[in-house]
Order: structure tokens, then C-alpha cells, then sequence
């Protein structure tokens, strides 16, 4: 046990082993590739572009998986937002759990809390511009050595262009947050942005890039492509790829009475990872 604990802080201190990496806690983005940038119209727009909060409702949504099929290593997700009176945007709330168990304890924790605003720039008939922020609380947790803090900032824009089109710009840990001892590791510094176009009533389709700013590792840019298409009001079916590394996804969403399930499937070079997701629209 000890010894599994010690390799887990070394792959950590060596920059092995990522720490609030990106986990792509949305199901819905998962089955699309990844791509949510462009769109984040729903509560799990807290975990990627906050301006589409804008665009959201008033939703909660509550997301579970283990990356990779891995036993010792489950995603948890809350997200919540509301609509807010008289024209002052809306606000939301997240809550990213990340744990390592192994047999039954708790190795490590990551958690991330989120309190979120977005408003509308400007908005006329055929176009809009949405603006959003995001205060990260990050605490991570090892056991047997004890606790860590950082504070991070996300920014994020939306522009919707006569109706069909849209143009999504996100930058995540805009301060470059660090934690550890001696606070001598970065947080992931995150750029992701594409275009969505609705070319029918009722189809989507995404390209995104998305890229990671370090200070010790230099990565190349991601590219991410996807669907999602209603086959009717209470079926959605979504289908994604994306690079580094390739893969496919592939997803659905079924609605009743407002209360709806996503699903997401998403293979990779260690194994697939299957993601559940349940909402309620207010």
C-alpha cells in the first residue's frame, strides 16, 4: 500500500502523472469527440466554456465513469445552473470528484469546485455574443501525505451568427495556478476553441482544437470532430473522433417529462470508457 502511495507522488513530482487533467467529465462532449467548446449549452458547460451557460437554463446534471475501465479510478460530476432575474446572466455551480481506491482506501483525491457567471454581451435578432467566467477552488488529496490547495480562473465567449453558426473560444487556469510543495507544479493551462453548425433543424455538427500549455512538456494540438442529430424529441443520437490519441465515440440522450439520460461510449489505446450521465431541465 505504502508503496503505491510513494509511486503515485513520484509520477506526480516528475510530471508523469497529470493532476486535474482533463477528464471530460460531459458524456454528451465525450460522444462527440470531445467537442463541447463551440456549444457548452447545457450545466456541464461549468467544466468547459462557461459562456454558454448563457444558453443552459436552468438544468442540473449528474455524471458518473471509470476512465478507462479502470476499477481503482472513478469521475464524478455535479452541475448546476440558474437563470438569474431581470437580464443579470446566469450563474452555475460544479463539483469534479476524481478518486483512487485501492483495496478500499482512498489513495488520492482530486476535487474541484466551480462557481460560475455568464451574460450576454450583445444580442440582436440573428446574432448574439456570450461572455463567462469561472472560479476553480482545486484541492487534492493524497493519503499519508497530506493536502494541497489552488485557486483557478476560466474565461470563455460565445458568438452565434445568424442562428445556424457558432464560435467558441475557452481558456482554462488563465492565473497559472500551482500546487505541491513549495507550489513548484502547474496546473494544466488549457485553449480550446471551434466552430458548431446547425445545417438542419435539429443537427449539430462540431471541429475544435484544443491545446495544453505547460511549463515542462510542449503538446501538440488536438483536434476533435462531432455529430449529434434528434432523431426525434425524445432520442438523441451523437458520434465523434478526434487525435492524440485517434479514437472514436458514439453516444445517445433520452428525454421524458425532462428528466433524460446520456450515455457515451469512447474507445482509446488502454481500453473504452463507458460514461453515464442523468439531468433534469427546471
Amino acid at each position: 500500500m505504502k508503496t503505491f502511495q510513494i509511486i503515485i507522488l513520484l509520477l506526480i513530482s516528475f510530471n508523469l502523472f497529470g493532476v486535474f487533467d482533463d477528464y471530460e467529465p460531459s458524456p454528451r462532449a465525450r460522444a462527440m469527440g470531445g467537442t463541447f467548446y463551440s456549444t457548452s449549452d447545457d450545466a456541464n458547460g461549468i467544466f468547459y466554456n462557461p459562456a454558454g451557460l448563457s444558453l443552459a437554463g436552468s438544468n442540473l446534471i449528474v455524471g458518473y465513469t471509470k476512465p478507462f475501465g479502470n476499477d481503482f479510478q472513478v469521475l464524478n460530476t455535479v452541475a448546476f445552473t440558474m437563470d438569474l432575474p431581470k437580464n443579470f446572466g446566469t450563474i452555475g455551480l460544479g463539483l469534479l470528484s476524481m478518486d483512487v481506491d485501492y483495496l478500499n482506501v482512498n489513495l488520492m483525491s482530486e476535487k474541484i469546485y466551480a462557481v460560475a457567471h455568464s451574460f450576454t454581451l450583445l444580442k440582436d435578432v440573428h446574432s448574439a455574443i456570450y461572455f463567462g467566467y469561472v472560479a476553480n477552488f482545486y484541492h487534492l488529496s493524497i493519503s499519508s501525505f497530506g493536502d494541497q490547495t489552488a485557486f483557478g480562473l476560466n474565461l470563455g465567449a460565445i458568438a452565434i451568427l445568424h442562428q445556424r453558426t457558432r464560435l467558441g473560444f475557452s481558456v482554462s487556469n488563465l492565473n497559472n495556478p500551482k500546487i505541491g510543495e513549495d507550489n513548484n507544479n502547474s496546473l494544466p493551462r488549457k485553449i480550446g476553441m471551434g466552430i458548431s453548425y446547425l445545417p438542419y433543424e435539429g443537427v449539430t455538427t462540431s471541429l475544435e482544437l484544443k491545446k495544453t500549455l505547460s511549463d515542462r512538456t510542449k503538446s501538440e494540438t488536438e483536434i476533435h470532430a462531432g455529430t449529434e442529430i434528434e432523431v426525434f424529441k425524445s432520442l438523441i443520437l451523437r458520434f465523434g473522433v478526434r487525435n492524440k490519441p485517434s479514437s472514436y465515440s458514439m453516444g445517445a440522450k433520452f428525454e421524458l417529462f425532462n428528466v433524460y439520460i446520456d450515455y457515451a461510449y469512447n474507445t482509446h489505446v488502454l481500453d473504452a470508457t463507458h460514461h453515464f450521465g442523468v439531468g433534469y431541465k427546471f
